[in-house]
């Protein structure tokens, strides 16, 4: 097993390892800067100061960031269970797409698909969502090798 799971080494060090940090770091930034962390939402700050509905919001999403953490190390590492890997990765990839969506129906497509705009939070919210996404659907599909048990 490629670092602990039935995952192929690339997936298995993306999935297991490499998401959920990103995720904790996700939730640092959704809990230490709140305000930070809602206005950076889109290309240019706003509501400011931010609503306390939003903040509530931002400490609700962090929460969420953890839970997706603990998820990823369970059906990727502690389970060892394929099937469960293999649908965990196809849940979270509908996910991605209905993230990345989220952003789009805000932002709008003149701010979704002008790249140059893009902050940090924008980068993660769109860019990291739509690379978890091809890596998902190859490690389904078995583009970086077969997950071990299917």
């Amino acid at each position: 097993m490629a670092l602990g799971t039935v995952l192929p080494f690339w997936p298995a060090l993306l999935f297991t390892y490499l998401e959920p940090i990103s995720l904790i770091l996700g939730w640092n930034a959704a809990w230490n800067s709140p305000s930070d962390f809602i206005t950076k939402q889109l290309p240019t700050p706003t509501l400011v100061p931010v609503p306390d509905a939003a903040l509530v919001l931002s400490y609700t999403t962090g929460n969420i960031f953890i839970l997706l953490a603990l998820l990823a190390v369970l059906c990727t590492a502690i389970t060892r269970d394929a099937r469960v890997a293999k649908y965990y990765l196809l849940f979270v990839a509908a996910g991605d797409l209905g993230h990345i969506f989220s952003s789009y129906k805000v932002m709008g497509p003149e701010v979704f698909w002008n790249f140059n705009q893009y902050n940090d939070m924008m980068w993660g919210n769109i860019g990291a969502s739509a690379f978890l996404h091809v890596n998902r659907l190859a490690t389904v599909l078995g583009v970086f090798g077969r997950i071990r048990g299917l």
